[in-house]
């Protein structure tokens, strides 16, 4: 056989063997980690909004109210280019929180695995979270937010008919359910 043949041959293998690995190599999958969150701020003596305040959703993501007290944090989402698999990154999920921090206030930490969530979550489609309102407690006079402990919350259920965002730590029932419908879905604590 030739020298050119053979060049040939061995091009002609290599390239059909690079054409069948791209063809059989799967697209890395994409997890979203956290749901989409949103939310008003509002100070617990007053009544009224809060704006400016920054709410972060695990290192990453983080949003600033705006002047009616609203805030939306938009859903991370991880490639799973290290073929990690789903356990992993529902691992990470588990751990996400929300910290609310500003002068002047309580600072607040809630568990988004122990929110209620209206549907599955199976991490390959995004999820969006309503809190609702959130109520934040000022602090006495001269007192540093970093000197009392920040307020954790685990679970967040949805609110019961009879139950209201100012007095409990609840979530509302989403536009067009009911709490019975909703109920199911309840965090356990």
């Amino acid at each position: 056989m030739k020298p050119s043949s053979k060049v040939r041959l061995f091009s002609i293998f290599w390239l059909t063997a690079l054409v069948t690995s791209s063809c059989t190599a799967q697209e890395p999958e994409a997890f979203y980690v956290t749901p989409s969150i949103k939310g008003q701020l509002i100070d617990s003596q007053t009544d009224q909004p809060l704006s400016n305040i920054t709410v972060y959703l695990t290192d990453d993501i983080q949003g600033i109210s705006d002047n009616t007290g609203r805030f939306e944090l938009h859903s991370m989402q991880k490639i799973d280019s290290d073929n990690m698999g789903k356990g992993y990154f529902k691992a990470l999920a588990e751990e996400a929180s929300i910290m609310i921090d500003t002068q002047g206030y309580q600072r607040r930490l809630f568990a988004i695995d122990g929110m209620a969530k209206s549907e599955d979550d199976n991490l390959k489609s995004p999820m969006i979270i309503d809190m609702g309102n959130i109520y934040l407690k000022p602090l006495p006079d001269g007192l540093h937010r970093y000197a009392i402990v920040f307020e954790y919350i685990a679970t967040m259920p949805y609110c019961q008919p009879s139950q209201s965002q100012r007095e409990v730590d609840c979530i509302p029932v989403p536009q067009g359910k009911t709490y019975e419908q909703v109920r199911p879905n309840q965090p356990i604590k």
